[in-house]
């Protein structure tokens, strides 16, 4: 993880080390990455083999999958019954150096809550879902007022949603796209597959459209990584060794960057260096800018989430059911599917390019962007881990 030879040699002892004692791999690694496949693969028969048979339980072993910014997992649950949870955001995992306003941590709670709904329709329950039963939290007081009460039924018709379907492939596809733009006939099936949307989605897939927008998400991204405290939460969240990795289960990771044989090698051994002066140097930030560059640039199709008029937590949590949906819209026809918000957040330096995108997109003053994914087409594929339920429970 640095690069000096001897301290090359020192990581490479430790690991031949830690393979050669059967006992302590065991400890380290009882979540790994073949688990982490196998709760995405199918994670109504993992949460089974774990020992969760009320589908309650397997509803949220399921919603655990929820894509969420920077993969901390912002969730507490509370179980009231076997019909009834409380969600709640977890206060410690707000991200306010990008996200002030919690309008992020708000969508990720609607993507655990439209995941919990299709997980219980697949188990034949319809759901009643009661957004803040004991008032709005706000960032002081979500360990005392829920986000949502979600309850489970016994279907009375069978009527299913099929977009479940696309749990086992949808992931943030952060590698290079290649292949074809994302056709209009394309773009109006994925339309059909998730339904109507509480908010507005504009789809970009011209080529010279495209030319125009790509270079401010470029320059976004750019001005973030420069931005010191928005660098620094990246390096804290970042995990390198699988060790670190399959123990904490969350944050990013070069795998999930879209990193993967000898260039994740490369990357790993001879430059990842987590110390504050390394990360943040120029060298450093020049390679994070040329990665997502690589990925921008490569985009086949853009989405944009827009909402109008109110800004507020119940909307905030309504684009999250939405985005939720169209990633696995994305994932039953295998389109490569990754967000890119830096251009679309809550500081200063971010709100310059929202200006710049609205005008480009034509929007009218009182639509705001919420989110941005590229789409695109990928064969890559990382799971990224998720912590253990019992963790989320209070």
């Amino acid at each position: 993880m640095k690069l000096t030879r001897k301290r090359f040699l020192i990581n490479s002892f430790a690991t031949g080390a830690l393979v050669s004692l059967s006992t302590l791999q065991k400890n380290l690694y009882a979540y790994g990455a073949e688990t982490s496949a196998l709760h995405r693969k199918d994670p109504l028969g993992f949460a089974e083999s774990l020992g969760f048979t009320q589908p309650l339980d397997q509803i949220l072993v399921t919603a655990l999958l929820a894509p969420n910014s920077h993969n901390s997992q912002p969730w507490k649950i509370k179980r009231v019954s076997d019909s009834e949870f409380l969600l709640f955001g977890d206060g410690e995992k707000q991200l306010p150096e990008i996200d002030s306003l919690n309008r992020q941590f708000f969508h990720t709670q609607g993507c655990f809550l439209e995941l919990a709904h299709l997980t219980a329709d697949k188990l034949m329950f319809d759901t009643k879902i009661t957004y803040f039963p004991k008032g709005k939290p706000s960032s002081k007081t979500f360990s005392t007022l829920p986000v949502a009460k979600f309850e489970i039924f016994p279907k009375s018709k069978c009527v299913h949603d099929f977009l479940f379907s696309g749990v086992p492939d949808r992931r943030m596809n952060r590698s290079v796209y290649s292949g074809e733009f994302i056709t209009n006939e394309e773009i109006n099936d994925l339309k059909m597959l998730m339904g109507p949307t509480k908010h507005k989605l504009l789809f970009v897939n011209d080529p010279k459209q495209l030319e125009t927008i790509l270079p401010i998400l470029d320059a976004a991204f750019a001005m973030e990584t420069n931005r010191i405290v928005s660098n620094e939460l990246n390096r804290k969240w970042f995990r390198v060794s699988k060790e670190d990795i399959y123990q904490k289960r969350d944050g990013l990771t070069l795998e999930g960057n879209g990193l993967s044989g000898i260039k994740l090698w490369f990357a790993k051994t001879f430059f990842v260096d987590l110390s504050k002066e390394a990360w943040h140097s120029k060298s450093s930030k020049d390679a994070g800018i040329q990665m997502f560059q690589n990925q921008v640039y490569s985009s086949k199709a853009l989405v944009f989430f827009i909402t109008e008029g109110s800004e507020e937590e119940r909307t905030w949590i309504e684009v999250g059911r939405d985005f939720m949906r169209v990633s696995l819209a994305c994932a039953v026809r295998k389109i490569a599917f990754h967000t890119m918000n830096q251009s679309v957040e809550d500081y200063p330096e971010s709100r310059e390019f929202t200006k710049h995108l609205k005008t480009t997109l034509g929007l009218k003053p009182k639509e705001q962007i919420q989110l941005i994914a590229r789409m695109g087409r990928s064969s890559y594929e990382y799971n990224s881990p998720r912590r253990e339920l019992e963790s989320f429970m209070i």
